[in-house]
């Protein structure tokens, strides 16, 4: 206990303030999230971060947060901006070397989600939870020259072609992280396709 509470000392999880949409909000949960994250992987004991953001919500009290079935263009228009200029707070620019920030050489960054968007409209503005097929994003780390590009794709009908398994990429991210992902309570190679052993499926 005292070495967990070493690490989130020094206003680890201190409110702060922010700025969306041409206004300051007093809550900026985003920025403390990502700002914790920053903190916590700066140091030797972390090699995990799960960041699970609420979007742009100035009062906090927004229960949908991306799950917005009405006005869904709208809503995400703002607040994906407003997740990326958060993210992109914690990391390094090329020469920058902030200890207090990532660097994208040391570590990956995976941006997922649970599911997709219907092709077609819920009622007239929203779109509906669609988990045939959505996108993973990962950069940094262990991505570089040979690992860059696109893996599947999703067709005009939203079904996927070429894809992988969300179970894949996340033994994948594992594997990147020098964690086994093949222990009994977490994947084996049966969840990798076209495998059928576990060095096979790393």
């Amino acid at each position: 206990s005292n070495a967990v509470a070493d690490l989130l000392a020094g206003g680890a999880f201190d409110v702060v303030p922010g700025d969306a949409c041409g206004g300051g909000i007093d809550q900026d949960f985003s920025r403390a999230q990502f700002r914790l994250a920053a903190h916590l992987l700066s140091h030797e004991t972390t090699r995990h971060v799960t960041v699970i953001d609420r979007a742009f919500d100035p009062l906090g009290t927004d229960p949908d947060a991306y799950d917005s079935h009405e006005n869904h263009v709208k809503e995400s228009a703002l607040k994906l901006p407003y997740m990326w200029s958060r993210l992109i707070d914690i990391i390094n620019e090329p020469g920058e070397q902030d200890p207090s920030k990532l660097d994208l050489d040391e570590t990956l960054v995976v941006i997922n989600t649970e599911f997709g968007r219907s092709l077609g409209t819920q009622a007239q503005t929203g779109r509906n939870h669609y988990p045939a097929a959505y996108v993973t994003l990962m950069f940094g780390g262990p991505v570089g020259a040979a690992q860059r590009g696109i893996v599947g794709a999703i067709d005009a009908q939203g079904l996927p072609v070429g894809a992988l398994q969300p179970a894949e990429t996340r033994a994948a991210t594992l594997v990147a992280l020098g964690i086994n992902p093949f222990d009994v309570a977490s994947y084996s190679s049966d969840d990798v396709n076209g495998t059928e052993t576990n060095i096979d499926a790393a």
